[in-house]
């Protein structure tokens, strides 16, 4: 399962069914294999392809079945789950969420910076905001906080495995023994969801969603 599959469609988690349709049909003519022979990005395009179909086929399959878990983004964890008994850091939390879900991690980060009540969940998206803008380093020491504080949290143990995967896929193709450097787009959600999508696609599952 894609973690949001409306990102990798390009389309707002409120967008009609109509524009789904049409974004999806767009980027399948844009990464279809025919279009990519003798290419050497004809991997990477295929990859891409069939990770559209199968974000497109996740949306529609949700919304036959009347749910959309996007649609609040990472919010919708509840602020029960990092309240700190202070209105504004509830506030401001809700604020980093909404920037989170947006993809904008940088403001994310800013948003946090300005939060007193420093629990489990203010770390846990301190990762994600981290992991967003490329500073594994840091994301990884603060997810790690996060499992310290509430180790028996899946969210955090899940996030964890993804950002430990990505450290060992880059140190593994950083260079491949002729110098040259590995491939990938440089965004660890893209790349996260790219490998995901081709195992899954395989019969495999190389990082399982909560």
């Amino acid at each position: 399962m894609i973690a949001n599959p409306y990102k990798i469609l390009e389309v707002s988690q409120n967008a009609s069914n109509e524009e789904i349709k049409k974004a999806y049909r767009e980027l399948s003519r844009k990464y279809h294999p025919d279009s990519y022979a003798n290419n050497p990005l004809a991997g990477l395009a295929e990859e891409k392809f069939k990770e559209v179909q199968e974000a497109y086929d996740q949306i529609m399959k949700e919304r036959e079945n009347g749910s959309n878990p996007y649609s609040t983004g990472y919010s919708s964890y509840g602020q029960g789950s990092y309240s700190s008994g202070s209105g504004d850091d509830d506030s401001q939390m809700n604020a980093a969420a909404n920037y989170l879900n947006a993809g904008r991690y940088r403001e994310a980060i800013n948003v946090l910076s300005n939060v007193s009540g420093r629990n489990a969940r203010w770390y846990y998206y301190s990762a994600i905001a981290n992991a967003g803008i490329g500073n594994n380093v840091m994301a990884k020491d603060h997810i790690t906080q996060a499992m310290n504080m509430e180790p028996n949290n899946p969210e955090y143990t899940n996030l964890f495995n993804q950002l430990q995967w990505q450290n060992q896929r880059y140190t593994s193709t950083r260079y491949n023994g002729t110098g040259n450097r590995g491939y990938g787009s440089g965004n660890l959600c893209c790349d996260l969801w790219c490998a995901d999508s081709l195992c899954e696609c395989m019969g495999g599952d190389l990082i399982s969603c909560c």
